[in-house]
This record gives C-alpha cells, structure tokens and sequence, in this order.
C-alpha cells in the first residue's frame, strides 16, 4: 500500500505495479454494476500520441477555449514538469512544449487555471517556502501566458502532510484538492475550500462522499455542481482506480458516487479526467493496455456521457465605431443569454471582454463608457464546437459636445462681430490646442469640443472690455452634448448707472433698483472689472448729516449688488459725498430730487 500511495501521489514507476495489481481484478458483480452511469455504445478511445512519451503523462487540463492542453510530463527526467500543447485539429494537438519546470529538487506536479487563464493554482513538493517541505498547493498569476509570483496558499490549505491536484472551479472562487492529512475519512480524501471576501481560502471541508479507501483527481465542471474524481474503494469498481462522479445538492451534501462504467473505466488504472466544454470526446489519464508507457492521456469520442453543457468561448472588443480601435476609457461590460435572469460573468480585462456561453443560444452584449453612447448588439453563438471559440466585437457611437451662443452687448442686446478663441487646456493648465472663430451679424457662435475636456474662451473687442471664461465640458454618454455659453460684452466708454432716493432717505427702490439688473448680469460675466460706488445728497440739511445719509445710500446700493451675486472684491470704491458734487446747484424740487441719488460705474480692471 506504501508503494501504491507514493505511486498516486507523485506519479513515479511504482505505477506498473498497481496496474499489475489492478489487472488481476475481477469483473464487477451485478449488484455492483447498479452504480454504473449507462456509458454510450460504440465509442473510440484513442491514445494521444503526439501527447504521450513512454514516461509518465496525466493530469491533462483543457482550456475553456479548448485550444490549449496543460499536462504533467517525467519525459525529461527523473521529477515532473507541465507541458503545453495546442490543438492541431478537432481530435489532434501540436509537439507538447515545457511550459514550467522548478529548479534543483524542486517539482511541479499538477495545475489548474481560472477560466480566463489569469490565475493558477499548482501543486508543488520539495521548496524551502512549503510547510515541511513537503507537497503543498501554490497560486500564481499568469501574465502574458506565463506563471508569475508562485507563492503557498498557506494554512489552512496546507498542512505537514501531502496535498496536490488541486482543481479550481471556472470563476475562481472554488478550490478542490487531494490530501492525506489528518482527521480525513481515511487514506487520501479529496477536500474543498472557498474564497472569502478577503482573498484568502477557507477552511477545508472534507467532503461527505469519501471513504475509508483513496479519493482523487478531483474536476468541478462549468456547472460548479457536477464533481468528476478517481476512486479505488466505492462500489461499481472495475479494478484499480475507476471515476466516479458525484452532485453537489448542498453545502457540502453530494449524491451517491456512480462509476462512469465500462465506456470510460478498465480493469487498469484511470484518473484525471477532463471534459471538453464542447467537443464530443472526454480525455483522462490511465495505464491501461495500448499506451506509450506507463501513464498516458486517452481520448474517447464520441462523448460517452452527456455533457454538463454544451459551452464555447466568447471574445470580444470594446471598438470606437469612428476609429474601429479599442475605446479611450475603460468599458461596463454585461453579457447576458436570452431569457436568464442573471448575467453571465465576464472574466475579460480592460476593453476586451470574455465568457463562456452555451452553444446556440441568442446572447446580449452591453457596454457602457465614458466619452460614448451605450450600446448593445445581440448574437447567436455557434451551434457547433469552434475550438477557438468565437468573436463578437461591440462598438459604441463616441459622445461629442459643442459650445454655442451669441456675444451681445449687455446693455443694448444687439449683436456684437467679433473674433473668438477657443484654447484647449492640459490638466496643468497649458494650452493643447486653440480654435478661432469670427461671428457673423447676428453674433452667433458654434465650437464643436470633446466631452470631459476643459476650455477656456476669450474675445478682445475694439471699444468693449476683453471677455474671459472658462468652459468645462461635462462627461457624457449622450451623442451630443450641448453647452450654452451666452457672451455679454460691456462697452469700454459705459455711462454711470444712477438711482434716485427719496427725500432723506436711503432705502433703494424697487423701480430703481431694476435699472442695476443689465450692469450686474456684465460685472458677473467680467469678473476682472472694478466698480464705483458714490452716493450723494441735496443741499437741504448740514453737511456732516447729509455726508452720512450719502453713505448709507452708497451702502444701501453696495448690499443690493452683493446680494445679486457681484464679488466683493470688484467693488473699489463705496463713498458718500454728501452735498458737495450736485448735478444741478439749483434749489427747487426738480432740482434737488436730481441730486439725491447714487452713481455706479466701472471705473478699472483688475
């Protein structure tokens, strides 16, 4: 028994000797047979030749995509590496290459990958990072194909005893292992852990259908719920190491194992079984007679069992449809089949998305982003397998904006001809670009921008005061976003505004205080100029009482334009002058209700 477990851990030569002991088997009993799947008829099982070598070959694990086969490999020496190949046609693959191999005493033995190929779990023995140095379970992400920062799970996955052929479910967010560690069920026992919020594993469970005899080579399949794993003690065996295949029905409640029969199980050795998203075979490992040597990966087609679902790959671009290249801005992806309520997990990255989608059914793209208009496009995907998969780009109609207007005079609101400029500004403010313009009689004006870009727009006018403003575009996922920007200039050579109070008085007027509403709408829109404030008095009273009552009046004009919004800092000067400045000397009431007013006027620039 020692030789047969070092043989299923670490797949070494003492594998003849359990097939040797495995074929000495009997055929099953018919009670036994009653947990046998009903295997198809007249089905072919191939040796993968160009896969196999006459070392050890197993663990093959087939990409969603179904172009790329990872597998364990002792071809180039005493210890495992993983090889990769590529498939050559619908049934055969390339020339395997090294795809990772561990240095000095170092070994690989096992992998597993997410469905999008970005992450790895693997099973390694002998590195000075393990718990004893023993075998434990490692990730890794993997960029641009390959494995990069290979690091243990750690407790509680790893333990002092073996744990290996780890499986990860599709979304990455369940762990399958085999492990001989303490407090199993007996032998070695196959155990399975969840990601937490955090990112790190959960505590194992040792799952409810493991005996007291050896469970392995687990395979969760797309569906999450449909366990695949080899076994050497539960009933319906056919000799040796048979698999099985199990439901989860609950957190961790399986239906009763059932051997997949004759149609995929010997009297030999077989184990690491895999299952094509979409081609009609399934592949696994065994050491049954008409093989390369020893271990090797077989091939049965047609597909024996029914297939969990008949899946295929989806890929696809975020486009700009004016440009036809990627999009500027990162998209919202949502990728849905027809009639589902809940969407299909889109495990692409940046612009390009990805997923896997059962064959022949009507699919939903969406895709949202800044700059663009929403967009959304629905496909059938193929009835048939494509091993590649299938593509389907998406493009989304970029947004556009546009600054319009008119340039008016504030006061006569006539059309203003003048020349306008456009800059573009940088994030530091500096100009990328500049854009001119010369309005026609009627001063109307139209710039056509970028959404979410920053503006800044300036006009100098013979005999008005220059004009400033910036002009922010807002984000946008309209075709065309609109900004008005109504330009008001204010004639350089303004006359004074005045208001008229009554006798003694200083309460501004309402009739009076509309004549303020043009110039305070100009001084808004010309943050750089700077005001006057003079109030003024008749001649009845003493000149230090009606130098007051002129200030209260110029105050009185002050809080009016402050509470309409005019900055306090363009107003230069509030005074009162009291008698002393009269527009008419005279002394009669015509003469003296001229003389009880306020004067406002722009009397500089900033």
């Amino acid at each position: 028994m020692l030789c047969l477990l070092s043989t299923i851990l670490l797949l070494t030569s003492c594998l003849d000797v359990s097939s040797s002991l495995a074929q000495t088997g009997a055929q099953p009993s018919d009670s036994a047979k009653s947990v046998f799947i009903n295997g198809g008829a007249n089905t072919h099982t191939d040796n993968v030749r160009e896969l196999n070598s006459p070392y050890d070959d197993a663990t093959p694990v087939i990409m969603p995509d179904e172009a790329t086969m990872y597998f364990t490999s002792y071809r180039d020496g005493d210890k495992p590496a993983i090889f990769v190949a590529h498939r050559a046609t619908s049934a055969t693959w390339s020339t395997p290459e090294k795809y990772i191999e561990l240095p000095g005493k170092e070994s690989i033995s096992s992998i597993s990958f997410t469905a999008d190929g970005s992450h790895a779990v693997v099973g390694c023995c002998n590195r000075s990072d393990g718990i004893l140095g023993s075998c434990d379970l490692y990730e890794a992400d993997v960029l641009d194909g390959k494995i990069q920062s290979l690091h243990p799970l750690g407790r509680p996955v790893n333990t002092e005893w073996w744990e290996g052929q780890p499986c990860l479910s599709q979304d990455g967010q369940m762990l399958f292992f085999a492990s001989d560690r303490k407090h199993g069920h007996g032998g070695i026992d196959i155990y399975m852990s969840t990601k937490m919020p955090n990112g790190s594993w959960s505590e194992p469970i040792d799952l409810s259908f493991n005996t007291s005899g050896n469970e392995l080579s687990p395979m969760i399949a797309s569906d999450n719920q449909t366990l695949y794993f080899a076994a050497d003690d539960l009933p319906g065996g056919m000799g040796g190491y048979d698999i099985y295949v199990t439901h989860r029905t609950g957190d961790n409640t399986w239906t009763t194992p059932k051997n997949l029969g004759p149609a995929v199980n010997t009297k030999s050795d077989e184990m690491f079984f895999a299952v094509p998203p979409a081609e009609d075979a399934i592949y696994l490992a065994s050491n049954r007679p008409g093989g390369s040597g020893r271990f090797d990966i077989f091939r049965i087609s047609p597909n024996p069992l029914k297939p969990v679902a008949r899946i295929i790959a989806l890929k696809g671009t975020v486009l700009d449809a004016e440009t036809n290249l990627p999009i500027k801005s990162t998209p919202q992806v949502q990728i849905s089949l027809s009639g589902a309520s809940d969407p299909v997990e889109n495990t692409g990255q940046g612009t390009d998305y990805a997923a896997i989608v059962p064959l022949g059914k009507l699919v939903k793209i969406k895709a949202d982003a800044e700059g663009y208009v929403p967009g959304s496009i629905e496909v059938q995907s193929p009835n048939e397998l494509n091993p590649t998969g299938f593509t389907q780009d998406i493009k989304l109609v970029p947004s556009h904006a546009r600054i319009d207007g008119h340039v008016t005079n504030v006061f006569t609101h006539k059309p203003v001809q003048t020349r306008l400029t456009l800059d573009e500004l940088a994030d530091d403010g500096t100009t990328k670009k500049t854009f001119t313009l010369e309005t026609p009689a009627d001063g109307s004006f139209t710039f056509n921008v970028n959404p979410s870009e920053k503006y800044h727009l300036s006009a100098q006018v013979e005999n008005y005061e220059p004009y400033a403003s910036d002009v922010a575009i807002p984000v946008s996922h309209e075709a065309m976003e609109r900004v008005a920007k109504e330009i008001y200039l204010t004639p350089s050579d303004i006359l004074p505004v005045m208001v008229l109070f009554d006798f003694n008085k200083n309460d501004l007027k309402k009739d009076e205080s509309l004549k303020l509403q043009h110039f305070i709408d100009q001084v808004k829109e010309n943050p750089n100029v700077r005001i006057e404030v003079n109030g003024h008095t008749d001649d009845v009273g003493t000149d230090e009482y009606n130098v007051k009552l002129s200030e209260r009046r110029a105050v009185s004009v002050e809080d009016y334009l402050l509470s309409r919004g005019v900055p306090r800092d363009q107003l230069a000067v509030v005074k009162g002058f009291g008698k002393a400045q009269p527009i008419d000397p005279g002394t009669t009431d015509v003469a003296r209700a001229k003389n009880r007013r306020v004067e406002v006027r722009i009397v500089g620039k900033h």
